[in-house]
């Protein structure tokens, strides 16, 4: 059985509030304002978030629900016309917690295998992007969850200096394999991201679970309402709001968002296959 949210205002609620957030500014950008690449730059720094948040997670569990909504979510984007692959993040992390324990096991009792670790993520990124949003470098995010949530167990094991050296190198390597597939922003936008992506991470590493009862004395009432429904209903807001994007995609860019013109995936992705 699941334990019961507290009924304050916690971190978690406040992280996954600007997580989704982020997320819906980022669809915005990528279904109504496609040649404006502000709105992707900035909705791109939601994805640290939701994968340090799995490593950070307790639980490794893979709730039925993001079968459920990731398949819904794959049928729509056939609707749309849109490419069937890579599945969409749902599945991503549907099987990053599968295998966060294996990752877990084989990276953190040595700096060796930590390093080697960070090396094999980064070099199946490419060819798992083709199957799964962001692929395999989404796993290095989720071990600096796991990190963070450990981090004196694993300093016992594994010296500070190369935990950190590889926070950096993890962040470092996601800005980079993401800015590859955002060609077209400019320099302001990749700098703006790269900051975006500096402060995540140091906000990340200092990240701990928090309950705040006093959430009322600096905060209005409304507002602790309202971050505690975006921070507690993140999966419902991402389907739904995915699903009324594409319909209205649909309606008012039918040349971009066909109906039923769906294809497997890009053909240059195809071409590695061939």
């Amino acid at each position: 059985m699941a334990k019961p949210l507290p009924k304050d205002l916690t971190s978690y609620d406040l992280l996954k509030a600007v997580a989704i957030i982020l997320t819906v500014i980022d669809h915005v950008g990528y279904f109504f304002y496609p040649d404006d690449m502000w709105f992707r730059t900035l909705g791109r720094l939601c994805l640290p978030i939701w994968f340090f948040l799995i490593g950070f997670a307790h639980t490794t569990k893979v709730p039925k629900s993001f079968w459920i909504g990731g398949s819904v979510l794959v049928a729509s984007a056939m609707v749309a016309g849109e490419y069937l692959l890579p599945l969409n993040i749902l599945f991503t992390m549907a099987f990053l917690r599968i295998y966060r324990a294996g990752v877990v096991r084989h990276s953190l009792h040595s700096p060796e295998a930590l390093r080697g670790m960070f090396l094999i993520l980064f070099f199946l990124s490419f060819p798992s992007a083709i199957l799964v949003e962001y692929g395999a470098i989404a796993m290095s995010i989720v071990l600096v969850g796991y990190i963070v949530r450990h981090k004196e167990d694993i300093y016992r094991r594994i010296e500070k200096k190369y935990v950190i050296i590889y926070v950096a190198s993890s962040f470092a390597a996601f800005y980079l394999i993401l800015g590859i597939n955002m060609p077209s922003i400019d320099a302001n936008q990749a700098l703006f991201m790269l900051g975006g992506f500096a402060i995540l991470a140091f906000i990340l590493w200092r990240f701990e679970p928090v309950i705040y009862v006093d959430a009322d004395k600096f905060m209005a009432p409304s507002f602790i309402s309202l971050f505690k429904f975006l921070g507690r209903r993140t999966l419902e807001i991402y389907i739904a709001h995915l699903l009324m994007f594409r319909a209205i995609a649909m309606y008012y860019d039918p040349e971009r968002f066909g109906f039923m013109e769906w294809e497997i995936s890009q053909s240059g992705l195809m071409a590695l296959f061939s």
